[in-house]
């Protein structure tokens, strides 16, 4: 009740959202009609959009990436999938812009779709936002005896976990430490296969991190790493991958994806974790730019310009 009363303008669809589906949608009609623009975070609500196709143009669709996946309609679909693909193609081909902090995600829905959506920048969330961009020093590790690697984010198979534990393999005597973030997602067998591998590979060396923590809590922890490698094949992992840039840290990335592209581009150094194999993890790496340019790009100041510039777009 005390949320809700310090929240008095927001208003809530009950689910299952198909069993409340008129008084939902008069809800959701109540509220569209009173707004000059809408602004649409991901999927379960599409076919509330379907319904009433003249707020589309007046709608900002937040990219989170998982959207962009095959569209390609594959021999035994069943009807519910077909019909959720139809769906998610009709709403997100009309929406009228794209706010994402990742440009080649923007180009990819409008080739994806066949639209033309126009591209807004900004950070999205706080979570995006990196709160140390002052210092200017040199992080480099090669003097430290013990070095600490984040593998992953979270339980989503996208990670590819167990291709980032084989790049590792050759290291594994070293004096490593493997930290496995899998409190985050609902994908529990995969979990635990990770978990199984991963000391099955590394023995001792290998920790999961099952349990929630504060975000100062993970932030200083963040603080403690040396090395974090990212695998996954989509934008995934960026609030934590610019908390890591802006702690200096050496991030290793999927090559040619929209999300290591985009910060490349931007002149950000992070680093193609295929070079992982060739015998580079410790590699000494200036990068002392990212903290200027995780400022720019990412700042709480840029994250509020953005969405004024959103709100008073017309």
């Amino acid at each position: 009740e005390n949320v809700l009363a310090a929240n008095k303008n927001v208003r809530f669809l009950n689910s299952r959202y198909r069993n409340n589906i008129f008084r939902n949608l008069a809800i959701f009609y109540s509220c569209i009609t009173a707004s000059s623009k809408i602004i649409l975070h991901g999927n379960p609500v599409l076919y509330y959009f379907m319904l009433f196709p003249f707020i589309l143009k007046k709608t900002y669709w937040i990219i989170y990436g998982y959207e962009l996946g095959d569209l390609t309609q594959k021999k035994g679909i069943n009807v519910g999938e077909y019909i959720n693909s139809f769906i998610k193609r009709f709403v997100l081909k009309r929406v009228y812009g794209h706010i994402t902090h990742i440009r080649g995600d923007s180009e990819l829905a409008n080739n994806r779709f066949k639209s033309s959506a126009k591209y807004f920048y900004s950070p999205v969330y706080l979570s995006n936002v990196a709160t140390n961009c002052k210092s200017e020093t040199i992080h480099l590790i090669s003097s430290k005896k013990v070095r600490n690697i984040l593998v992953g984010n979270s339980t989503s198979p996208t990670n590819n976990h167990v291709d980032i534990f084989n790049m590792l393999l050759q290291y594994k005597e070293d004096d490593i430490v493997i930290y496995c973030p899998l409190s985050y997602g609902m994908f529990l067998d995969y979990r635990d296969e990770v978990i199984r591998i991963g000391k099955e590979l590394f023995g001792v060396k290998f920790i999961p991190l099952l349990d929630f923590m504060t975000i100062e809590k993970y932030r200083l922890f963040l603080s403690d790493i040396d090395i974090a490698i990212f695998n996954h094949n989509r934008q995934e992992a960026m609030g934590v991958t610019v908390s890591l840039l802006a702690l200096k840290k050496i991030v290793y990335m999927k090559p040619g994806t929209t999300a290591y592209l985009s910060l490349v581009e931007r002149g950000i150094k992070v680093f193609d974790n295929t070079i992982i194999k060739n015998g580079e993890l410790y590699k000494d790496r200036d990068v002392s730019v990212n903290i200027c340019k995780i400022h720019e790009y990412y700042s709480v100041d840029v994250l509020k310009k953005s969405l004024n510039d959103i709100f008073n777009y017309s």
